[in-house]
């Protein structure tokens, strides 16, 4: 076990903009925390890295398919955040989306002109700081968290939408067709009859 997991839930907020559509790359998801949320809200066409590496490597990324969006946890990557930052977005047709502390968004002369450069479609503040310890000590970050999504196709406007979503970690809504009519006591006949 790695000393740090995918915080259930995490993609949530993402979700909940109904932006997301086409195949997806995740080159930091190495252990598929965040496959596995994609693949729970129905999407199935997703590319994964099989190791740390491959984000830094030049031809990793220029051997995808074509994709529509990049999504990648960044946290602590220090230098090799560029190796996400620029090949995610100008590979992608759709954008890059990044979870990351929102210091994120101090201009750092490496980070400069990608900030500049790029329009910041939203940004979605996370109340409580996400837990990303897999020792299940339940340290938080002592940083704020929050999604910074670079929409291609809202980047001709220069305004960027600020969510802080507060109640990230509740379970999404059962879709129409996920729901079977039941009534309380079918339900409580059919866990008796299962024991």
């Amino acid at each position: 076990m790695s000393f740090y997991q995918v915080p259930q839930q995490i993609l949530n907020p993402v979700l909940d903009l109904k932006i997301l559509s086409g195949k997806i790359v995740l080159p930091t998801d190495l252990d598929q925390g965040l496959a596995r949320q994609l693949t729970t809200a129905g999407f199935d066409d997703f590319v994964c890295a099989d190791d740390y590496a491959n984000h830094i490597d030049r031809s990793w990324w220029q051997s995808l398919p074509c994709f529509d969006w990049t999504i990648a946890i960044t946290q602590g990557m220090g230098e090799s955040i560029d190796w996400i930052l620029e090949p995610g977005y100008e590979l992608s047709k759709k954008g890059l989306i990044v979870l990351d502390r929102i210091t994120f968004l101090e201009p750092t002369r490496k980070r400069f002109r990608f900030l500049q450069k790029r329009t910041l479609s939203n940004l979605v503040i996370l109340n409580p700081r996400p837990e990303f310890r897999a020792d299940q000590r339940k340290s938080k970050d002592s940083v704020t968290s929050a999604w910074f999504i670079y929409n291609k196709e809202s980047s001709a406007s220069k305004n960027t939408n600020i969510n802080f979503d507060v109640n990230w970690q509740r379970p999404q809504p059962f879709s129409k067709s996920e729901r079977t009519p039941t009534t309380s006591t079918d339900a409580v006949h059919r866990g008796a009859a299962e024991d």
